[in-house]
């Protein structure tokens, strides 16, 4: 495995060093690597050191749908953009996919009971900025539902004329964020006008192209993670989110913030193409 990632490192890296153009990286060098080897380079933050940060302001567009598999990836990926978009008077959106109740034999619950209660809590989440409770999707099994997920969130984003979509990172940890990742790029095939696409993190740091100072939003984005207490028993999410976003500030020139949220960003088109040559 050593000897692998050695191998993987001379030929990559010397393709990758220098480049300004994030979309070269992707013509050039991640579009012929292996699942398994995109995955690994994603993991152990290999971009951080050939791609820097651009700063963004909010609001990211004037209608914004976050796309969240489940019920506080919202808050852990994306709160602080939420925040600050809501706070520009713009329009925003959540519609989350999955019920969140995996596992709900284990804690004694059926299955309608615990997806009641992670619902309630992304309802919770949503009020703290004064938004309506998001569109509960309530799939058990995102791949078994593909069609009908791309069919409704086509249906949503039409019917909102959203133009920036916040979503999983396509090499995120979880299988079932990337398998959103992917039902995203079928959504936006449908689409037919200029859609900015940010990709988030959450079990795992994202190829970190642009970066968002939300030091003005974080209290409120602390309260909104605290919405969560279910999710927060099982792992201190609100400690740990808070603390990676201090931690990405990092990408950032020194005075420019002390929290920031990092995203992949995409045109429409491009994200599109990067998820073909993932998927390929």
């Amino acid at each position: 495995m050593r000897q692998y990632i050695r191998q993987l490192y001379r030929l990559v890296y010397p393709k990758l060093y220098g480049r300004q153009d994030l979309k070269l990286i992707f013509n050039s060098s991640v579009g012929q690597l292996e699942e398994r080897a995109r995955l690994l380079l994603a993991a152990t933050d290999f971009f951080q050191g050939v791609v820097r940060s651009i700063p963004i302001r909010a609001p990211l567009g004037e209608s914004l749908l976050v796309v969240a598999p489940h019920q506080d990836d919202e808050a852990i990926g994306c709160g602080g953009a939420l925040a600050l978009q809501v706070r520009a008077g713009k329009q925003a959106r959540i519609v989350l996919l999955q019920d969140g109740a995996g596992g709900h034999e284990d804690l004694g619950m059926t299955r309608s009971q615990m997806s009641a209660l992670r619902n309630a809590e992304s309802t919770a989440c949503a009020a703290v900025l004064g938004l309506a409770p998001p569109r509960f999707l309530n799939h058990p099994d995102l791949s078994a539902a593909s069609e009908q997920i791309v069919a409704q969130l086509v249906a949503l984003i039409r019917e909102q004329h959203a133009d920036a979509i916040l979503s999983p990172f396509p090499l995120d940890a979880h299988p079932e964020h990337r398998i959103a990742a992917v039902l995203l790029a079928e959504v936006l095939r449908q689409i037919p006008w200029p859609v900015r696409v940010l990709t988030y993190e959450v079990w795992g740091l994202c190829i970190a192209n642009v970066a968002l100072p939300i030091d003005e939003v974080l209290e409120t984005k602390r309260q909104m993670l605290e919405r969560f207490v279910f999710a927060n028993q099982a792992l201190d999410y609100t400690n740990s989110t808070i603390g990676l976003n201090s931690f990405r500030s990092r990408q950032l020139p020194p005075g420019e913030c002390r929290y920031a949220e990092c995203f992949f960003e995409l045109p429409k088109a491009d994200y599109i193409s990067f998820m073909d040559r993932l998927r390929a």
